[in-house]
């Protein structure tokens, strides 16, 4: 049962999905809302004007600031800054890129959305000159908390950020198969704050080996800095809280290194 998550079948699905909204922005001043699937990055209704008092509080110059591995690394969350009963998962689930690059790769239907993730992963060109990892956990079945913070050598360009965001609103049901295990996923938004530059957010839902499975996924944007945030979970719904937490744990540290 631990084999769904923990092999990251569900969160490789959804990096390749989203990984070049971390090379989007749009506008001069931060959105107060993370951009989600059909919703651009901005003011979302009701509870808008609280989240912006929170999101003016970051100082983007500080957390914009190129890292070194050793400032990436401490600037990773302690376990004390989630909720009780969270603690350090030693095999680092989500985050490990360790794994041999041999490793076969999934396949996504329909062919639309494998040809959307093909194109989001030729964006991706720029090797990051600092990086670091860690995953949580809740228990043995999760939920996973993975967080990790890349640095670049130029600060991350402002591209398209709705252009992804409306490429992820039409695969809103996709079926990955990967090690012969098929999983149907249906994406949907998530509501987050942003705590950069630009924020996008997006949830995935679905059933694999008959149990059902989520991922919920953070991209944070700010200067030279990338910030990937996800919470994987087997069975029923599963709060964002920590991931909150954990987003706001990070920034903050990286606004003191």
């Amino acid at each position: 049962m631990i084999d769904v998550i923990r092999p990251t079948r569900l969160h490789t699905c959804a990096v390749a999905l989203i990984a070049s909204v971390a090379l989007a922005g749009c506008g001069d001043s931060p959105p107060d809302r993370a951009g989600t699937v059909g919703e651009s990055s901005a003011d979302t209704g009701e509870g808008a004007a609280e989240d912006r008092s929170e999101t003016e509080d970051v100082e983007l110059d500080a957390v914009g600031q190129e890292l070194t591995n050793k400032e990436a690394k401490a600037a990773l969350p302690p376990v004390s800054a989630l909720p009780t009963g969270w603690s350090v998962d030693p095999e680092n689930s989500l985050t490990d890129d360790s794994e041999s690059d041999a490793e076969p790769e999934g396949t996504i239907e329909p062919a639309k959305c494998q040809a959307i993730m093909d194109d989001l992963s030729d964006e991706q060109d720029e090797e990051p000159t600092a990086k670091a990892s860690q995953t949580y956990t809740a228990g043995m079945l999760g939920p996973f908390l993975g967080v990790e913070i890349s640095s670049f050598a130029d600060e991350v360009p402002e591209d398209s950020f709705k252009k992804v965001l409306d490429a992820l609103s039409t695969c809103s049901e996709i079926t990955s198969t990967e090690d012969g295990t098929t999983t149907t996923f249906k994406i949907s938004s998530l509501s987050f704050p942003n705590l950069g530059e630009e924020s996008a957010a997006i949830r995935m839902a679905g059933t694999a080996e008959g149990m059902p499975v989520g991922l919920d996924m953070v991209v944070v944007r700010a200067g030279h800095n990338i910030v990937t945030l996800s919470q994987a979970s087997v069975g029923g719904a599963t709060s964002s809280d920590a991931l909150e937490k954990a987003a706001r744990a990070t920034v903050t540290n990286m606004e003191s290194d």
